[in-house]
């Protein structure tokens, strides 16, 4: 299985459980994996033969920056849902969201949510 990564990619979303998460904003950095049986570009060298990240990148902005939610886990069952309806080869896949500012008193580097899917297990999601 192959697969293809987009790492750290940073949005600004007006969503959160806090009021002033929802106000004001903050970063939500995002990664994904995709899982796909082969891409066959490894042979081909054309672009019609893997997933266009530009386009993957655009289905992923406009959800994180349009969609106002309380939770990540919501946002990221969203991105799977968005990217999983526009490529039908993407067989899996992960999602990891990081807020780096979450509205938490101590030391950290950000708090986040990782989750993943197959196509099976989002079918019936609403």
């Amino acid at each position: 299985m192959d697969k293809i990564l987009m790492n750290s990619m940073r949005f600004v979303s007006h969503s959160g459980v806090l009021e002033e998460e929802k106000k004001n904003g903050q970063t939500f950095v995002v990664s994904l994996e995709l899982f796909v049986s082969e891409i066959p570009a490894w042979k081909t060298d054309c672009l019609s033969d893997t997933i266009d990240y530009s386009k993957v990148f655009e289905i992923v902005k406009n959800t994180v920056e349009n969609l106002q939610c309380d939770l990540i886990e919501y946002m990221a069952g969203e991105i799977m849902k968005n990217v999983m309806s526009a490529f039908e080869e993407v067989e899996k896949i992960m999602v990891r969201i990081e807020k780096p500012l979450a509205p938490i008193e101590g030391d950290f580097e950000s708090m986040g949510v990782e989750i993943t899917r197959s196509r099976n297990d989002l079918e019936g999601r609403a």
